[in-house]
């Protein structure tokens, strides 16, 4: 995980270097420096009527010259026009190079990052909206103040020193806005971030809710945490909002000030008439700029934090190492002395855990709640690495491998199974582009589920709902189960799957279980329930994060230790191992 102040500058450069779309600044620049000069114009377009037809009195002066500036004012609002463009074009680029990188950081990054990523994706879409906005313009044309106001001094010093001394108090208001909305800012970030946090939990759980009689309570929890995330932002707004007032007054009393004075000089005969029209226009035109910005201040400031926390969402993706990818694995997996422990833990969650299981082999994982099993099971599917030791997938660590290529040999069925929304179909083929009619039903004839499947509504095409609500917790345990038996799968990790299972549920995993072991995968198996272990080859006992016991089941059982060494459990599995094994010998 990286700390904002920890961001790699290689990453940041990367991040901004391979932003698609970027040599289109080159034209925003230039589209913005003719833009600037022809905007000069109009102030000397005053200067010569005022100082040379009037006095002249030739029509043909004042048609050409208003010919002229009209002609300049098309190209300026068709410059205008192309500027916004390509700025738009470049904002939706950039959304579309970095959303992917954020996505993938959610998800491979997300037990470091916690609860923040959830507002990942859209700080992206704030920085989208901020690119294609008028402020970008506002900064775009800021550095051309200086070649204002040195036009202004040529005029006369009286009209520069004004320009600057509007500038100075524009500054110091925009420094006074920007410490205004930082500060409010960063305050109504984090309580919207606990609002959304509230707000998934009660939808995600509405039916617990009013089941529970707590929808008010619920309702006005949320309202205080919305009130506590709105008072800093109306705040925020209300000080900046005073604050661009004040800014527009004191640019408006500085035309009035240039009017003034050169008039003044005009009576002095020291300007000519048409200065005093164009140091108006001029200055209006140097302030402007410095005004929207303390306008968008917020604004600025809130998309600074994103793309900070942008950066931050990167920062493990793109630091990332590519990795080679390994040949298809056998299955043969390896613990080698793995221990596990969390920063909030005060003991080791798993410690000194040591085995090995060949090809085509089942483990049974056992031991009383709060063992560590889950734990093993997360690491061997490569959602976390352990904090000691090694796993390995045919002599390869599990970090050595390439984490998609990982991903195509592990299936992986959490103790709460979670579905993917849609159809059963996509709930079983997940997000495989190549996932065929024949693999997905194949999967679930070899989980037993196919025959359940059909007897839903619209059989393979039923709609799951979210999380798959809509179907019971033996459905879902079924699915979930053919889900981690779909593609080429060499080590299937199954975290209770027997949990919502009744017994001839539970044979029947039994039998999808042994299937797949002659299919070739080999198979890890967490279970409080004594059924599976008649087909385990090996079973391992934790208790407390240690490893008690590794071996066989006979083993394994006849330890007084054992949650599960009944008596009548030990009969049942070593019978059946006799069975099986007469029956392999005929």
């Amino acid at each position: 995980m990286y700390s904002r102040r920890e961001i790699p500058a290689s990453v940041a450069r990367s991040l901004l270097g391979l932003i698609p779309g970027r040599s289109a600044f080159v034209w925003v620049v230039a589209f913005s420096v003719s833009l600037n000069i022809l905007l000069l114009v109009v102030p000397f377009y005053a200067i010569e009527v005022f100082d040379r037809v009037i006095s002249s009195g030739s029509v043909e002066t004042l048609v050409g010259l208003t010919i002229i500036a009209a002609i300049a004012l098309v190209f300026s609002a068709a410059f205008d026009t192309l500027r916004s463009r390509l700025l738009s074009r470049f904002a939706v680029r950039f959304e579309r190079y970095l959303a992917p990188i954020v996505l993938e950081s959610m998800i491979v990054d997300a037990t470091n990052r916690g609860d923040s990523r959830a507002q990942d994706l859209a700080k992206v879409r704030e920085l989208r909206t901020f690119l294609s906005s008028a402020t970008i313009a506002s900064l775009l044309d800021a550095p051309f103040l200086p070649a204002f106001i040195f036009i202004l001094f040529f005029l006369h010093p009286w009209y520069g020193l004004i320009a600057l001394v509007g500038t100075a108090v524009l500054l110091t208001m925009g420094i006074v806005s920007r410490w205004i909305a930082r500060s409010e800012i960063a305050q109504a970030s984090q309580a919207a971030q606990k609002t959304q946090i509230t707000l998934d939990g009660i939808v995600r759980h509405s039916a617990l809710v009013r089941a529970m009689g707590w929808t008010r309570g619920a309702i006005r929890e949320f309202m205080d945490l919305n009130d506590q995330a709105l008072s800093p932002v109306v705040r925020a707004s209300e000080r900046v909002y005073a604050i661009g007032a004040a800014a527009r007054m004191v640019r408006t009393t500085l035309q009035v000030a240039a009017i003034g004075a050169g008039a003044w000089l005009v009576l002095q005969s020291e300007v000519l008439a048409g200065s005093l029209i164009a140091s108006s226009i001029l200055i209006a035109r140097t302030l402007q700029p410095m005004e929207g910005l303390i306008s968008a201040r917020r604004a600025l400031t809130a998309a600074h934090e994103a793309w900070k926390q942008v950066q931050t969402a990167a920062a493990p993706v793109l630091a990332r190492e590519k990795r080679t990818l390994l040949p298809s694995p056998s299955g043969r997996i390896a613990v080698e002395r793995v221990s596990h422990r969390t920063p909030t833990t005060p003991r080791p969650i798993l410690a000194g855990i040591d085995f090995e299981c060949p090809p085509s082999g089942i483990i049974v994982v056992i031991g009383p709640t709060g063992a560590g099993k889950s734990t093993l099971l997360r690491l061997m599917a490569g959602l976390e690495r352990p904090s000691g030791g090694t796993i390995r997938l045919d002599d390869a660590a599990l970090n050595n491998w390439d984490p998609d290529q990982l991903g195509q040999f592990v299936g992986y069925l959490p103790q709460e199974v979670q579905l993917l929304g849609g159809t059963v179909a996509e709930a079983i083929a997940g997000f495989d582009e190549h996932a065929r009619d024949e693999d997905i039903v194949a999967a679930a004839m070899l989980a037993q589920a196919h025959e359940m499947i059909l007897s839903l509504p619209a059989g393979y095409q039923t709609e799951i709902g979210r999380d798959g609500n809509r179907l019971s917790g033996g459905q879902r345990q079924r699915i979930g189960l053919a889900r981690a038996f779909f593609g080429d799968r060499k080590l299937i990790l199954l975290d209770e799957p027997n949990a919502n299972l009744d017994p001839d549920g539970e044979h029947a995993l039994c039998s999808a279980i042994q299937r797949a072991k002659a299919r070739g995968a080999t198979l890890v198996i967490v279970t409080h329930r004594p059924q599976l272990l008649t087909i385990a080859d090996a079973v391992l006992l934790l208790r407390d994060g240690a490893q008690l016991a590794f071996g066989s089941p006979a083993e394994v059982l006849r330890l007084p230790v054992t949650p599960v060494a009944k008596p009548h459990v030990v009969r049942q599995g070593t019978e059946s191992q006799r069975l099986a094994a007469g029956r392999t010998a005929r």
